[in-house]
């Protein structure tokens, strides 16, 4: 029982010490493009565009490919 006991502990510290508080001055630099998960959106879309005309397949973006190339 003591056992289950020191781990919910260390599992409860665990999540806790995840948490922190950031400045306001420093989300600034948090929010910039390159923190970002796409930083350039617009180039993305290109691509992938690209990517489904080239191979005629729908990549999960829910556009549709031909296939042949003669669009």
């Amino acid at each position: 029982m003591r056992f289950f006991k020191v781990c919910i502990f260390l599992l409860i510290a665990y999540f806790i010490s995840g948490c922190a508080n950031v400045k306001q001055i420093e989300r600034g630099r948090m929010a910039t493009k390159i923190m970002q998960l796409e930083p350039q959106p617009e180039e993305a879309k290109f691509l992938n565009s690209v990517n489904s005309y080239r191979e005629g397949a729908a990549g999960g973006s829910s556009a549709v490919g031909g296939g042949c190339g003669c669009n």
